[in-house]
């Protein structure tokens, strides 16, 4: 992408209130989606294309498959790894809801592995004593947009014969050692729901690590057949050997995000930048502990996440002078819908009662930014 787009700067407004996220939208984002309506064909099409292929060109990689949620390529993803009734996907509880449920709609049950206390992440040690016959898949989330440490995990679950499904919802254009994130790997979900990065009103991605599951991912999101195949048959008389779902993007939410990718390179720089300032001044604050981020990873720092003893003060302190905080996800084995064993997790525990996430997008410049240190040197304990 252009790097003649980092210099944009949009009005913040006058901000009396620091939100948690905050849409991102370009100017231009109104006329190409008027545009988009007016063509009369609003369904997936030329803009989702042009979508995609700024998508592949970004990340490094051909096999991109664009859906309408994250939930829905998570759910191809575990359906091509063999998840099923009776068979099991470790996973995390600190994580959305929707990064677990499609576990459960495809009939398997997570098993809750413990995380590493310094980053909020499973590892491949945590992992490992968990794999069993019935294992199909390992979960894995890019929390917050640091880049997991997956280098171990792969080697792990190659060793097993399991799949890698990657969550990387908050990292989209996180880099590992160098690599962008999506760029290798099984299975790689992006999301671009309304708070992300950036947005599509509702969308994600698939990427895939082989031509293998590109070709039937691309049938899994349309009901078992490949769009892009059709070649002007008419499909729906042939036969329909697997089932699939209704995942599709369409072209009002490809012009959305096709207005978003010319600005790309700043957003991520605005949220990246924020975060190492916060990296630095929260060090400094006796009582708070930030986590461990690898130097050579390139982190997007959806939302930055902090731990303290004292989180339900901090939180109250924040709030009341008009700064959005909280924990950003509550963990989702206290939620009986899962049916999963609910097992001795102490890292998990220790994690989940000190964790809290402040605002760090582009929406928050250096005024506010002090405004919310000056709280936590006052309040952290």
């Amino acid at each position: 992408m252009s790097k003649k787009k980092s210099s944009f700067s949009p009005s913040r407004g006058d901000i009396q209130d620091i939100p948690l996220f905050k849409v991102f939208m370009p100017p231009e984002a109104s006329e190409m989606v008027s545009e988009t309506l007016n063509s009369g064909f609003i369904a997936e099409g030329e803009k989702v294309k042009q979508f995609t292929l700024a998508i592949s060109k970004f990340i490094g990689n051909p096999r991109v498959v664009p859906v309408n949620s994250c939930t829905t390529a998570l759910a191809i993803a575990f359906k091509l790894s063999g998840v099923g009734p009776g068979t099991e996907v470790i996973s995390t509880p600190l994580t959305c809801v929707a990064g677990n449920e499609p576990i459960r709609m495809l009939g398997a049950t997570p098993v809750w592995a413990d995380i590493d206390p310094t980053t909020g992440m499973l590892t491949a040690e945590t992992i490992e004593p968990l794999i069993t016959g019935r294992t199909r898949a390992i979960y894995i989330l890019h929390k917050e947009g640091a880049p997991a440490e997956i280098e171990n995990i792969y080697k792990l679950a190659k060793s097993r014969r399991l799949r890698v499904v990657e969550d990387a919802a908050h990292a989209f254009g996180a880099k590992r050692r160098g690599d962008r994130i999506g760029s290798m790997g099984d299975f790689v979900c992006f999301s671009f729901q309304a708070i992300k990065h950036i947005t599509t009103g509702d969308g994600g991605a698939l990427l895939c690590g082989s031509d293998e599951d590109y070709r039937l991912a691309k049938k899994a999101k349309w009901f078992g057949v490949d769009r892009d195949a059709r070649e002007g048959r008419d499909v729906w008389h042939e036969d329909i050997n697997d089932w699939g779902f209704k995942g599709n993007m369409n072209d009002i939410a490809g012009s959305l995000g096709v207005s978003q990718m010319k600005y790309i390179d700043w957003i991520l720089d605005q949220f990246h930048n924020n975060g190492r300032r916060y990296d630095e001044a929260i060090s400094q604050i006796a009582g708070a502990q930030v986590l461990r981020r690898d130097p050579l990873d390139y982190q997007t720092y959806w939302g930055y996440t902090f731990l303290v003893e004292n989180r339900t003060e901090v939180i109250r302190a924040l709030n009341e002078v008009g700064v959005a905080a909280s924990q950003i996800h509550v963990r989702n084995d206290t939620y009986s819908m899962f049916g999963a064993e609910r097992r001795s997790l102490p890292n998990t525990d220790w994690f989940d009662a000190r964790e809290v996430a402040i605002p760090c997008g582009w929406w928050v410049g250096p005024d506010e930014q002090d405004r919310i240190l000056n709280v936590l040197r006052k309040v952290i304990k």
